[in-house]
Order: structure tokens, then sequence, then C-alpha cells
């Protein structure tokens, strides 16, 4: 049998085939096109990404090169605008980027804004940089020579902080150095930082397994709101007073101190015999501390203040009475209580309110000093007293007098070995307080401080007859690296402001309440109009505060 194809039928099958072939051909170079559309579009999207990640790492680079510029004092302190493209902004590797072409650098600038002239050492810096299409744009101020962060805390000590009783109450945040003891349910309404642990009569928290030892907003949270094993912050070295009077001398028509309408201190006070001085503010007749005003003696205070400033006290300050604002804010809901909104309404609402800071290169010594009450109770007290703290003799590695590794030798970051640190950080290792030496007013420590009361035979007065542990009323920026010891035997003491000491012997009758003084910490808004700069004891030459990413500002780029 013949099988017989018709060439119709041979033609439509090749025709089939060509039609397969096409199909096929089509669908592989739609599929490549695709694949090469899709490779194409993932390496355009990795170098996207990658631009974008290298023009914030210009803009960062721009931001601190003009970080740098204010802490050396360099032009970039001085000019407002910096940029790659006119050689402004010389950062040697941008210029070098600049000039490849195959880099995708395009330009960078930045800007730098003193935004307020009461407020010299504080600067608004933006920063922006293009690589390929992409722009980032970045935002932070920064502060020159700006004050320790241990003043964003309402109570700081630099050694064993201890709370001791249901009647405290505190506003604010708190922080030390080493352990942070507390006993009898205080209230905490806010943060509590140790470096070492947070303790329950001497015991260490388990924060997840127990109840915590304080009440109020740490009580309630206090795994957000207390936390052990934070970095320690550094205090100020006050030991040279050099720098604060260079401050104080630059302007001595507006740093300067009065009583009253009589100026008693022009910038710094120099007396070789009576480098000290007395200070009595009235209603009538305030105390009056502007900017910064440096006592090279001790100080003798007592009564009403006013102004913006901080008075350097380089011996002791003894607090000889009440101490309060005679324009101060209005505490009667305290600001760090409030909702953050609140709380910036309250800064601006009190930036023109009296605000002074206290910093002191010996002791801050509160009431009668001479008396057998003060001495008891300050001093001589076996549980806290100053009579056996301070010694930095034979610390052991941690620092803390008193625990296991006393007396066993370490090295230092020196390269020395020895049971000495220099816990207070002022240069000298100390022992322990001394009573007559360094803290009673005598006869002859109150010979040397101008203005204080003299009996008719021209002798210093007795200090009981000037000085009483009847007080409980303190409002100021309170600061020492050294010992804040006070008799508050008036009842119920308030604190408004800031305490910071190496050593702590406070002891009040019935309750005792810190309220912290949220104008201090006003870096906490991004507005840099509202801060308040008093000139407080500095720990560091530069600060960025507030950094931030802008939406991207291709201007000039």
């Amino acid at each position: 049998m013949n099988l017989h194809v018709s060439p119709l039928s041979r033609r439509s099958l090749s025709g089939n085939t060509l039609v397969m072939v096409v199909v096929i051909g089509g669908v592989m170079t739609l599929t490549i096109a695709s694949t090469l559309a899709l490779s194409s579009a993932s390496l355009r999207s990795a170098h996207g990404r990658a631009d974008w990640n290298a023009a914030f790492f210009h803009a960062e680079n721009a931001l601190q090169w003009a970080a740098q510029g204010i802490s050396d004092s360099s032009p970039a302190s001085v000019s407002n605008f910096y940029s790659t493209a006119d050689g402004t902004l010389s950062l040697p590797y941008m210029a070098a980027a600049r000039a490849d072409a195959n880099s995708g650098f395009r330009n960078a600038w930045v800007r730098v804004v003193s935004t307020n002239a009461s407020l010299p050492n504080v600067y608004l810096v933006e920063a922006s940089a293009r690589v390929g299409d992409k722009v980032r744009t970045i935002q932070a101020v920064v502060s020159k020579s700006p004050p320790s962060q241990i003043f964003d805390y309402e109570y700081f000590l630099n050694n064993w902080g201890w709370w001791w009783g249901n009647s405290i109450t505190g506003n604010g945040g708190n922080r030390a150095n080493w352990d942070f003891d507390f006993r009898s349910n205080p209230t905490v309404n806010g943060l509590i930082l140790a470096n070492g642990n947070i303790t329950a009569s001497g015991v260490p928290v388990n924060q997840l397994a127990q109840n915590p030892p304080f009440s109020g907003q740490a009580g309630n949270d206090p795994v957000d709101l207390a936390h052990m094993g934070v970095p320690r912050l550094p205090m100020p070295n006050l030991k040279d007073l050099s720098y604060y009077e260079t401050k104080a001398l630059a302007d001595a028509t507006t740093n300067g101190l009065w009583v009253g309408g009589t100026q008693v201190v022009a910038g710094v006070h120099k007396d070789v015999a009576q480098p000290g001085l007395y200070l009595v503010g009235t209603d009538s007749q305030p105390i009056v501390i502007s900017n910064t005003v440096v006592v090279e003696g001790d100080v003798v205070i007592q009564g009403k203040m006013t102004g913006h400033g901080t008075l350097y006290v380089g011996g002791n300050l003894y607090i000889s009475g009440n101490l309060t604002y005679k324009n101060g804010p209005d505490w009667s809901t305290p600001p760090e209580t409030m909702t953050t909104a609140q709380r910036d309404q309250w800064v601006i609402n009190n930036q023109n309110k009296d605000l002074i800071g206290l910093a002191v290169r010996g002791s801050i010594l509160g009431g009668d000093v001479t008396s057998s009450d003060w001495k008891s109770w300050c001093f001589d007290s076996a549980a806290w007293g100053l009579s056996t703290v301070g010694d930095e003799t034979h610390l052991g590695a941690d620092g803390i007098a008193n625990t296991g590794d006393d007396n066993i030798p370490f090295l230092h970051a020196d390269g020395t070995y020895s049971t000495g640190y220099d816990a207070d950080g002022d240069g000298v290792i100390e022992g322990n307080f001394n009573y007559d030496t360094q803290l009673n007013m005598t006869s002859a420590r109150a010979a040397k401080i101008a203005g204080y009361p003299a009996a008719s035979d021209g002798s210093p007065v007795p200090y009981n007859t000037v000085a009483s542990n009847y007080m409980n009323l303190l409002d100021a920026i309170f600061y020492t690296n050294h010992a804040a010891a006070m008799r508050l035997a008036a009842a119920n003491a308030v604190f408004h402001g800031v305490l910071v000491s190496r050593n702590e012997a406070i002891v009040f009758d019935s309750s005792c309440v810190f309220n912290y003084d949220s104008r201090v910490h006003s870096r906490y808004n991004n507005d840099p109009n509202r801060f308040v700069d008093l000139g407080l004891p500095v720990a560091g030459t530069l600060r960025l505060d507030k950094f931030a990413e802008l939406p991207p500002d291709s201007s000039n780029l």
C-alpha cells in the first residue's frame, strides 16, 4: 500500500513548525529581555542603595567636620555655609571623590548657625550630600564646652547613692556612679541609674523576681525606669578655676554679683587676705548673680537670690539658712511629673525666672557646722557620716570605700600600681574628711571671709550667731565633687533644682522632696533657643545633641 502525503499537508506541517519556532523564540526573547531588565533593575536598586548609604556617610562626615571646627574655634564656628563645590568644605577625600567621575559623589555642604546671641556656644548644624541621584540631609545641635551630663539628674552621686526613708520623694531622674541603695520605700518619679547595683539595704535587687524597694513611677515600672550597670559619667574637675575665671573676666560688667543695687564682685573676687565672701539676701536686697562669677575662697550664703548664672566657689560653700529664689518658677506641679508637651511649656513659661548654679571646689555644708547637732548627725554617724568617707588612699579597683577589695593594689590607667584612686577626679588622692581643718567654721576661717560680721573688738562673731540648723528650703543647682552635708532641722525639706556631689550626708526632719528643674536639661527639646545656658561646670569640649535626619535638601547640590 502506498502512503501518500499531499503537498498541502506537508506545507501545513512545515508552517506549523515554523510558527512553533517563532513562538518559542519570541518567548525566549521576552524571557531573556525580562531577565535582563530584572537584572538591570536589581543592579540599579543595588547601586541606589549604595548611593543612599554613601550620601548619608558623606553628610555625617560634613557635620562632624563642622563640629570639629566649632571645637577648634576655626572659621567653621564663625562663618555660615561650607561646600565642596567652592572648596570651603575642606575634607580631602571629598575633593578627590568629586574629581573622580566614577565615584558618584556630586557635592556636599554644611551650614553652621548660631541661633541665639545669648547662647554663643550652641549651634544648629545641618549637612547634606548627593551621591548619584540620592540626597541625604541631617541635623544636630552642637554645644561647645557643654555642661556636664551629670546635671541631667536631680540627684547625682559620684560615689554610693542612698535614699533611706519612706518620706523621701524625688520628681526627676537619679543616678550614681557606683551602687544606689534604697530603704523603707521612698517615692521615685523618674529614672534610677546605677553604675553598680540598685540595692535594697545593701542587697542587689532582682527587678524581675521581687518587688522594687521604691514606689512612684519607678516602682510601677522598674524594668523600664531602673537600670544597673550603666556607664560612669565623668565629674567636672574644679581644681583649677582658671577657665571659669577667664569667662568671668571677659565682661566684668555683665559677669558679676550684687547685693541689691551694690556690685560686690566684678567677674572674680580676688583678695589674698580675704578671698572669701559673706552674703545675705532679702526680698528688698536680694543676692544677684549674673552669668559666670568666681569667688576664690569660702562663701557663706543665705536668703533670697535672683538672676541667671553660676557662682564658682574656690573653698567651701556654707549655707547658713534657707536659700531661695526671689522670682522662682511655680512648683505646684513638678515639671518632671508632667507630659512632655506640658513640660516643654513649663520650660518656656519659666525661661526668665531665677535659675542659679553654685559650683563648689570644696564641700557644700548646710546648717550650723559648729553645733553638736550638726556634727553628730552629719560627721560622726558611723552609717553615713563624713568621718568615715572620703579616703582615697586604699579604695581598691572599684573606688568604693569599705568593700572587700580595700587595700588590694591594682593597675591604674597611667601604669602605676597602688591601692590609691582619685575617685573625685581632682588630681589629689585624699584621706578621710577632717572636721577641724576642712569643715568647721573656725574664727581663723571666718577672718578670711570679706563681709563676715565682726564683734566690737573686730574679731569674727561665732558662727552659731549667723547660722542655724533650722532650715529646710533650698533653690539652686548645687555642685561639688566632694561632700554635700546638711542638717535640715526644720520639718519638710524641699530642694528645687539639682544636687550633685561625691559623698552626701543630708539629714532632714519629717520629709524631703527633690524637684528637678527641667530648665537645666532643656536640651531635650529640638529648639536651641529654649536652652538655658548657666555656664555650669564642663566635663568635655564638645557634644552633639538631638541628631536627626531631615527631608532631602538638594539645594546647592
